[in-house]
């Protein structure tokens, strides 16, 4: 925890990206990069009846943060995307808040 789902790159550059993005958003969040879950969502993208590659999204599900820990792993996760794919036009990173309380790991919650 926490667990980010990528869309819209290939599962090579989700895999390649898991080295050092872990590593920089747990520098932001304080956190250990082993805390972190990254999970390839294998998707195609469709505008106007044409596959597009130039868009790429992220949802991140984690525990309550403040603002700027948003702006700063949004910044970390843009800029480790588009190293892995110079090519994309928009890059979506959405944060979903998850309740301590609801969340369990190993039969054990937060």
């Amino acid at each position: 925890m926490p667990h980010l789902r990528i869309s819209g790159l290939s599962e090579a550059a989700v895999a390649t990206l898991s080295i050092g993005l872990l590593e920089a958003l747990a520098k932001v969040c304080q956190a250990k990069p082993e805390s972190f879950i990254l999970d390839w969502v294998n998707s195609n993208n469709y505008r106007n009846g044409e596959q597009v590659n130039d868009i790429a999204q992220v949802e991140v599900l984690w525990f309550p943060k403040d603002p700027e820990t948003h702006h700063r792993a949004q910044k970390v996760i843009r800029e480790a995307l588009l190293m892995a794919n110079p090519k994309l036009q928009h890059v979506i990173v959405m944060f979903r808040q998850l309740e301590p309380s609801t969340y369990y790991k190993d039969g054990q919650h937060y």
